[in-house]
């Protein structure tokens, strides 16, 4: 009760006094990275498994480049022998290129949340082989009625 028979400019000035202390408080906390979220709560996972399309079979040497949409270049891995990746990603937008030798080039396009795995399943077909190359042919011809008529009056 006798908090209540205060005057009321000494409760204002108390509760300014709370507020403040509060407020530097709050603001020093946010500064200092105590009340920040941790870097792995910002973070996703992408886990990919790149196989062969007529086999089924993983493909171990297969390279996957990792881009911005910006076309900035994140990482370029490998797969492991057993044809899988994982990787840890800023939450955001990002393009997947997977290459290997002998099969065709796939790019893939996967948005990863904070906090959450996204998983990819890649099917890599095989290049077509390569056209041997064409020679071209020397046929003989028979020279044609205007070249015989040459060759008779220039005796060529």
């Amino acid at each position: 009760m006798a908090a209540l028979r205060q005057p009321l400019s000494t409760v204002q000035t108390v509760i300014g006094i709370v507020a403040g202390i509060l407020t530097i408080g709050g603001g020093f906390l946010s500064f200092s990275g105590f009340a920040a979220p941790s870097a792995a709560a910002q973070q996703g996972e992408i886990v990919a498994v790149v196989r062969d399309v007529r086999s089924s079979k993983p493909l171990p040497r297969a390279t996957v480049e990792i881009f911005t949409p910006q076309d900035a270049i994140v990482t370029t891995q490998n797969v492991e022998p057993d044809g899988h990746l994982s990787r840890r990603l800023k939450e955001g937008r990002y393009r997947l290129r997977v290459t290997h030798p002998g099969f065709l080039t796939e790019v893939r396009h996967i948005e990863v949340h904070a906090g959450q795995r996204s998983d990819l399943r890649i099917a890599l077909g095989p290049r077509p082989p390569a056209a041997p190359p064409r020679v071209a042919k020397v046929v003989a011809e028979e020279p044609g009625p205007v070249q015989k008529f040459f060759r008779e009056v220039f005796g060529q």
